[in-house]
């Protein structure tokens, strides 16, 4: 009777044990999600482009500032955070080196408002595509986005 009750508390020991070693991977879980993404797409190019530019929705669900610092993609040569603004009643676009979401906020990259601009993008992409975008950000952190492909109109 005795060596079934140490087997019992063995046993019981084991499952203590994995269970609290799985609360800090839950939590690491939810410090990687703490940005999370939706409605990504990018514009399909017109033919003889290899620039374009994708949008998408981004969301801070922390409890602290995160702040985008640079992108990256397979299927671009390069990528950058871009802004368009009115200056003397003229549209300009310029590129910005990082983007602050204040924790609880979303941002959205919009035509005509904060976007992302990919240069030297591959060809052969259709409707049926996906671009993987990384977002990577100042807390050495990245996101990946799968950006569906939209027609250019």
């Amino acid at each position: 009777m005795l060596s079934r009750v140490t087997s019992i508390f063995k046993a019981l020991t084991l499952c203590a044990t994995v269970l609290l070693s799985i609360a800090p991977l839950q939590a690491a879980e939810k410090i990687e999600s703490a940005l999370t993404i939706n409605d990504a797409y990018f514009r399909l190019m017109p033919p003889g482009r290899s620039m374009t530019a994708a949008y998408m929705t981004l969301t801070n669900n922390s409890g602290e500032t995160q702040v985008l610092t640079s992108l990256r993609s397979d299927s671009a040569g390069s990528v950058e955070l871009h802004q368009h603004t009115h200056i003397d009643g003229m549209m300009k676009m310029r590129k910005v080196d990082q983007l602050s979401i204040a924790a609880g906020e979303s941002i959205e990259l919009v035509p005509g408002g904060y976007h992302l601009m990919l240069f030297g993008v591959q060809d052969g992409l259709g409707l049926d595509d996906t671009m993987v975008i990384e977002l990577q950000l100042e807390s050495g952190k990245s996101v990946i986005v799968n950006a569906k492909a939209s027609s250019f109109k």
